[in-house]
Order: C-alpha cells, then sequence, then structure tokens
C-alpha cells in the first residue's frame, strides 16, 4: 500500500508542477458552463434577437404594435442601414428581403399600408425569415405571435369603440359600447368596466376544455421563407460547417504538438545541422498542415453529400475557397497554440479549452442570437464564427462568390494578425 501511495503522490505532484494544464483542468468545464448557464439559464432572457423592420400603415394599431415591439426585452428593430456613401437609409420591404438573403438578419416584419383599414376584419402583417436555426426561428416566432396577440385586445376594442363614436356620435356611440360591454359581461362574466376601459384578460375568458384565443382569428401573418427553400436537407447543411471546423481544430492542434515531439526526440536539432532554417521548418509545417485540413473538409463535405445529401457540388469551387481559406485560419491556430506554449501537454490543454469555447460562442453548437450582447461580440473574434458564415453563404445563402468575399477577407486577416504573432513568439520561445 505504501508504494502504491508514494506512486500516486508522484503522478500528483508531475501534475501540479505544469501549472497550465491544472488551471485548464478545471478552467475548461467552469467557461463552458457559464456559457451553457448565459444561453439557456441565468440572464438567457437579457439577449435581444434582431428582426429587420418597415412600418408601411398609417394606422393607429400598426403605431401601437411598433411602440410594444420597440420596447420589448425580446427583440431590437433594425430599421435602417448605411448606404455605400455612409448615409443611413430606411428599410422598405425590397431593402429588407436582401438584407435577409445576404444574412445580416434571420427575419423581418413589414406592417404594410392596409394593414388594418376601416373595412378591414383582421390584421394584416408580412413575416420575411431565413430559417438557418431551428431554435432561433420558433423561438422568433413565438414571441413575436405572443406579444402581438398580447396587444390585439386593447387596440382593437379602442378601435371599435372610437370608430362607434365617430360614426354614431358621442352620445349614441357611448350607448352603443356600453350595451355591447353588458353583452359580453353577459355571456363571458366580466366586468364591464373591464371592457370599457380595454383591461380584459381574454385568457379568462376561455374554460379549460377551449383555450382558443378568440383573436387568433383577427391576426393575418403572411410568411414566406426567403433562403434555403431548395435545400435538400436544412438541418445537416446548416450544421457542417461549424462542426466540420471544430474537428478541424482539433485535429490541427494535436499535429501542431509534432513540434514538442520532434524536440524531445531530437529530430529538431537534426533539421537545424541542416541548410533548413528555422523559418522553412515553420512554413514547411505550415503548408503542410494546410494541405491535411483541405483534405480533411474535403473528406467531410463528400460525407456529408454521401450520407445527407448536402448538396456541395454545384458549388464546389467556392466551397473550396472556403475550404482553403478556413484550413489556413485553422492552422495558424495551431502555430499560435505551439508558440505560446511550452509543453504538448500545455498546447492540448489550451487547444481544447480554447477549440471547445470558440465553438460555443461561435454559433457552431447553438445560435450566437441566444447569448447576451457581450458574448456575441466575442463570438466575432473567433474564427469559427467566421468559417461558419463563409460556409452558410456558399451552401445554405448560396451567394455569389462577391458577397462571400468579405467573409474570406476577414478570416485571411485573422490568419494574418494569428501568424505574425506566431512568429513573433518563435523567436522568444526555446522550441528551437
Amino acid at each position: 500500500m505504501k508504494t502504491i501511495f508514494k506512486l500516486v503522490s508522484k503522478e500528483i505532484l508531475i501534475f501540479r508542477k505544469d501549472k497550465v494544464v491544472v488551471a485548464l483542468t478545471f478552467l475548461v468545464p467552469i467557461v463552458l458552463i457559464f456559457i451553457f448557464g448565459k444561453v439557456f439559464g441565468v440572464d438567457s432572457g437579457k439577449s435581444k434577437i434582431k428582426i429587420g423592420f418597415v412600418n408601411e400603415s398609417k394606422s393607429e394599431i400598426a403605431k401601437k404594435l411598433e411602440t410594444t415591439l420597440d420596447t420589448s426585452s425580446t427583440f431590437t428593430l433594425i430599421k435602417t442601414y448605411k448606404n455605400e456613401k455612409n448615409e443611413e437609409i430606411k428599410y422598405d420591404t425590397n431593402s429588407l428581403k436582401s438584407a435577409i438573403k445576404s444574412g445580416k438578419f434571420s427575419s423581418a416584419l413589414v406592417i404594410p399600408v392596409d394593414a388594418y383599414t376601416d373595412t378591414s376584419t383582421a390584421l394584416k402583417l408580412k413575416f420575411y425569415y431565413d430559417p438557418k436555426s431551428d431554435i432561433e426561428m420558433a423561438i422568433t416566432e413565438g414571441v413575436l405571435y405572443q406579444t402581438i396577440l398580447s396587444q390585439l385586445p386593447e387596440v382593437f376594442v379602442k378601435s371599435m369603440q372610437r370608430q362607434a363614436i365617430g360614426t354614431l356620435g358621442q352620445e349614441r356611440g357611448t350607448m352603443f359600447n356600453n350595451e355591447i360591454a353588458k353583452t359580453i359581461s353577459k355571456y363571458y362574466n366580466i366586468d364591464t368596466s373591464k371592457i370599457l376601459n380595454s383591461e380584459i384578460n381574454y385568457n379568462e375568458t376561455t374554460s379549460d376544455s377551449n383555450k382558443t384565443n378568440i383573436f387568433e382569428k383577427i391576426l393575418n401573418i403572411e410568411k414566406t421563407q426567403l433562403v434555403g427553400k431548395d435545400v435538400a436537407n436544412p438541418m445537416a447543411t446548416r450544421s457542417v460547417g461549424g462542426w466540420a471546423i471544430m474537428f478541424l481544430m482539433f485535429t490541427i492542434t494535436a499535429a501542431a504538438t509534432s513540434l514538442f515531439d520532434e524536440k524531445k526526440t531530437g529530430i529538431m536539432i537534426r533539421l537545424l545541422s541542416t541548410p533548413a532554417t528555422r523559418t522553412d521548418i515553420l512554413w514547411s509545417k505550415y503548408i503542410t498542415f494546410v494541405l491535411i485540413g483541405i483534405s480533411q473538409l474535403i473528406a467531410l463535405f463528400i460525407a456529408g453529400s454521401l450520407m445527407f445529401n448536402i448538396q456541395i457540388f454545384d458549388y464546389f469551387l467556392k466551397l473550396l475557397v472556403v475550404i482553403t481559406v478556413s484550413s489556413m485560419v485553422c492552422t495558424s491556430f495551431g502555430m499560435f497554440l505551439s508558440s505560446i506554449c511550452r509543453t504538448s501537454g500545455q498546447a492540448t490543454g489550451l487547444g481544447t479549452f480554447l477549440i471547445l469555447t470558440m465553438s460555443a460562442i461561435g454559433g457552431a453548437w447553438f445560435p450566437v442570437s441566444l447569448m447576451p450582447e457581450y458574448i456575441r461580440f466575442f463570438s466575432k473574434l473567433t474564427t469559427v464564427y467566421w468559417s461558419m458564415e463563409a460556409f452558410l453563404d456558399v451552401l445554405w445563402r448560396r451567394l455569389d462568390f462577391i458577397d462571400i468575399l468579405p467573409n474570406i477577407l476577414i478570416l485571411l486577416a485573422i490568419t494574418a494578425v494569428i501568424i505574425t504573432i506566431s512568429l513573433f513568439n518563435f523567436r522568444k520561445s526555446n522550441l528551437f
């Protein structure tokens, strides 16, 4: 037993000596628990979903609905955009559709000119959407319907009362409204003062056996899907990019630790004794890992095409460009780990921490739109986020190359920055 105790003590001592590994052992689960808690638990309701908005109607109901949505804790209404001259322009229906198709936001609500007129029997609205995330779309539609329906009783009762007074005059109109209130009170057992003051809770007017909201019949929302209608397997097409990048980053991280293995086995010393310089060795590693990454991503997408009918061959050239750039940025990430770590254990631990964190906040696991605003800021600093957006541009939105170019340029810029930092760190490290 003494021998076992000594061996255990030895293992713990070795573990404790590597402070980075010890820290990451506890830091990784804590950070992931924090992220999951912010998305699905504590404070998750504070995140707002961006939704495009146009109000073409001049009616009071439209104004009331716009005010309600504007003050909602769930939505941020996007009403304007900046043109090439940096001028702020109001969205119209056509520009909203274009914005959704290009991925600026996933949904938009339009209140048309004839949303509610004097002869209308229902409120007409138009909802345009890109279902790139089932979770986000379910939440958006559910809360949007709930928000709109919660305002209909007050809005419509007030509207009908005003129309009665406008048609019949103040005295007869008031009498008419009182009679209507008495009739509703008789059959629905509601205080007439609540009806006249528009304080009805219509959930109370239905029995347990009939929960149908009576105002659902006076709301007509025309839904139009703008993106992904012709995609054979929407869920797999939307998800494949994020998962592929995550697995690639694990592969590249594991390959990057080969530098530490080569140092241990003496291969690095032998390489340095040849005409090859440190720069030559680093660039040979970089190019090799980029080629491995390209091969892995191509294999993953072909597998996805065969297993889940993901349509890649019609857009293969554009996809290949995104694959190449994504492989470059992931390989630069692997080089960065090698440049700041001192052991393979540190590189593996830190790599796991960064990959899981970037995957979680970058959109590979759940929609970025569900996260609090400050986490969304960090999302856009990750390689996962921009790679996923580029893959969605090709396979989901099916954009032209010129429209995909901004995401590609961002990935190339990230690659250049990471490589520059890595080369600077390599000059100071004792790896060579």
